[in-house]
């Protein structure tokens, strides 16, 4: 009898565990810390996801580039992988070349700007290219990275200043063009070798918004805040098409609803606390130098017609009418 039972609650525990196993599980990946803002949003994603799903799709989260460079898990979502990665659109003009537009320098003058023209048509239908020609989802893009700046190991005011200076740039056209646009020499490298590339003087000095640089302890490695305001640059959780098509109808859209929770959260987070990523690092040491805006705007024109991107241009200009 005794044999009998231990069998029974044994089986019984089994179909409970299979019950509760998840059926789809995706892999999201980050370069960024830890403790930063939208990494947070991953892990407030996942939660809402399972939760939502009752645990039948299971979420884990790799920060600090743990999975992988974002270039590779591209790839890898493309081929069919459960894989998810933060990407910004410099990273996805390498599919769609009209993505560029969306990370070029002062092509916004504010976050409210941004946000309009990601409700527009005019982005739903370069979602849809995305989709179609680079095998890619997006399943959210509101997440807000902050405003980007430059931060350097010596004072700049003007683009001039920065001629001859080593700036980190996005492996990407638009990211290379935009250390340009700036006045330094584009240097590309992954988000995880800055810090020390910094520290051994291989570069000098970064683009980026304050959560990142405050997070990564740039504080430590860099002495100057020049608030350049040369983007207003949306992040996007992305997968791959052919995975998010192998879910049900209803997974689909709850994934997609919870993104845009997340986003959300991230977004008024980013903004709430961006003065005091600054703050913080001006305690650390840093300066907060400011700048001649007017000057770094003067050296983005003619950047669109350059990189082919006239006519996206004038459907973002457009939809912000």
């Amino acid at each position: 009898m005794t044999i009998k039972r231990t069998w029974l609650i044994a089986s019984v525990s089994l179909i409970s565990l299979s019950a509760h196993a998840a059926s789809y599980t995706l892999n999201m990946s980050t370069v960024l810390a830890p403790n930063n803002p939208l990494t947070k949003g991953l892990y407030y994603f996942k939660k809402q996801v399972e939760s939502a799903s009752h645990g039948d799709i299971k979420i884990n989260v790799f920060p600090s580039g743990s999975l992988g460079g974002t270039g590779d898990l591209i790839e890898q979502a493309r081929a069919g992988s459960n894989v998810s990665m933060m990407a910004d659109p410099s990273r996805l003009q390498n599919y769609v070349n009209d993505f560029g537009v969306l990370a070029s320098p002062y092509i916004f003058d504010s976050l409210k700007q941004a946000q309009k023209y990601y409700r527009s048509d005019a982005f739903k239908k370069l979602e849809a290219k995305l989709q179609k020609k680079g095998g890619l989802d997006i399943l959210s893009a509101n997440w807000f990275q902050g405003t980007r700046m430059l931060i350097t190991k010596k004072p700049v005011s003007t683009p001039a200043d920065v001629k001859g200076m080593r700036i980190r740039a996005a492996d990407s056209k638009i990211g290379i063009k935009t250390v340009e646009v700036l006045g330094g020499t584009a240097t590309p490298m992954p988000w995880n070798e800055v810090y020390t590339a910094l520290q051994q003087k291989v570069i000098d000095g970064v683009e980026v918004h304050p959560a990142a640089f405050y997070d990564s302890k740039l504080y430590e490695v860099a002495k100057y805040i020049q608030p350049t305001d040369h983007a207003y640059l949306m992040t996007y959780l992305v997968v791959g098409d052919h995975w998010l098509k192998s879910l049900p109808e209803k997974y689909q859209k709850l994934l997609k609803e919870k993104a845009f929770d997340a986003g959300n959260l991230v977004t008024n987070e980013i903004i709430k606390n961006e003065k005091h990523y600054i703050q913080e690092s001006v305690k650390h040491g840093m300066i907060f130098h400011p700048v001649d805006v007017n000057k770094f705007k003067e050296n983005s024109k003619g950047l669109f017609k350059e990189l082919g991107l006239e006519s996206e241009y004038k459907k973002v200009e457009a939809s912000l009418k």
